[in-house]
């Protein structure tokens, strides 16, 4: 039986760090003079990952269930009804940083756990199926060493690039499509949510449970996809909250 908290893990630190830093290139001036008075810089890739570094702080034991979602196949998403909170914790944070009344700390945890959050869910295997924890009960090998889908979709899919998340965010960006970028920023929650709920089943489709080239080469795409979705987006919001 796995841990939940193996569960909780998104994008490792490279992915939310890509995220973040393809992010920060789409601020606005207003925004990155917002997010310094609140938290002291604008370097939003440096934020992205306190959410997974605080996870064993027993103090916030209680949001271990914030970091993704449930949507088994077929359906669409409901609050409440699977476990996970990811969805319903980035609108209460994006509420927090506009509410006059919320103290300076009140908002810093909020930042750090949106920008944590957005990339969550564009993770596909952090919105579940709600059958084998994210995957991470699905065992496979990397190259002849075992590990499990959950984690490949984490980090080994990425560090295989063997890039710096400052060189893998420049080149998603080199290629964007403009017109892409903006109507991403219009998105909402659900249908981010709701595409990795899609894209998901793509992580599962192979013939060897030895991943390695072959399975590399079929969801790189994808994974571009989404990390240079959830950067963008993530600005989007920002944007939006501090304009």
């Amino acid at each position: 039986m796995i841990l939940l908290s193996e569960y909780l893990l998104g994008w490792g630190n490279t992915g939310h760090r890509i995220i973040g830093k393809v992010a920060e290139d789409n601020l606005t001036e207003k925004t990155k003079k917002e997010i310094t008075k609140l938290i002291g810089h604008h370097d939003i890739a440096l934020l992205t990952v306190w959410a997974d570094e605080i996870r064993s702080d027993p103090n916030w034991k209680h949001a271990r269930n914030w970091h993704y979602a449930t949507i088994p196949d077929g359906e669409d998403y409901e609050t409440g009804k699977h476990r996970g909170d990811v969805i319903e914790k980035v609108k209460e944070f994006t509420k927090m940083l506009i509410d006059n009344s919320a103290t300076n700390v009140e908002k810093q945890n909020a930042l750090k756990f949106l920008v944590h959050f957005i990339g969550d869910i564009h993770q596909p295997l952090h919105v579940g199926n709600g059958k084998d924890y994210g995957a991470n009960n699905v065992k496979v090998k990397w190259f002849n060493e075992p590990t499990n889908l959950h984690k490949i979709w984490d980090e080994k899919l990425i560090d295989y690039q063997n890039l710096s998340y400052t060189e893998y965010a420049r080149f998603l960006l080199i290629d964007a499509d403009n017109s892409r970028v903006q109507k991403w920023k219009k998105d909402d929650l659900v249908t981010y949510a709701q595409e990795s709920r899609d894209y998901r089943k793509k992580c599962y489709e192979y013939e060897s449970d030895n991943l390695g080239y072959e399975y590399t080469y079929l969801t790189k795409s994808l994974l571009n996809l989404r990390l240079l979705q959830g950067g963008i987006r993530l600005a989007g919001a920002l944007n939006w909250i501090f304009k």
